[in-house]
């Protein structure tokens, strides 16, 4: 079951210099009560996808805006062809550690599509 679907943007402070201004393409699916899936989609023009600071506060915003529960959140990053990205896959995995309700010390893992279709749907953790 698809819950969300929507063109999502928010505002994150910087580390050092003023706001980041994240937008995406953002689906939310609930395929079973214990799991919640969040798949961000990059829109082409984004920078600073892999800094691990823009990253964990952008997991922080989605989490409280949308009500969800960290301990039962799939994290996928989905990268269209005309982005130039570090890993060869179309997807990522991302886990993190929470902290209070902080994310902290995130972690990419390429996946494949399959393997993103599976965590959407009827999700097993990928390896």
């Amino acid at each position: 079951m698809q819950a969300i679907d929507q063109l999502y943007q928010c505002q994150i402070p910087g580390e050092v210099f003023g706001l980041w201004t994240l937008q995406c393409r953002l689906r939310i699916f609930y395929p079973r009560p214990e799991i919640q899936t969040v798949v961000i989609t990059d829109m082409g023009f984004e920078m600073g996808w892999f800094i691990p600071y823009l990253v964990e506060r952008l997991m922080e915003t989605i989490v409280t805006e949308f009500q969800l529960e960290p301990h039962k959140l799939i994290w996928i990053e989905h990268y269209t062809p005309s982005f130039k990205k570090p890993t060869s896959g179309d997807f990522s995995q991302v886990t993190v550690d929470w902290c209070e309700g902080v994310a902290v010390n995130p972690h990419w893992c390429a996946i494949t599509p399959a393997t993103a279709d599976r965590l959407m749907l009827a999700p097993v953790f990928a390896a």
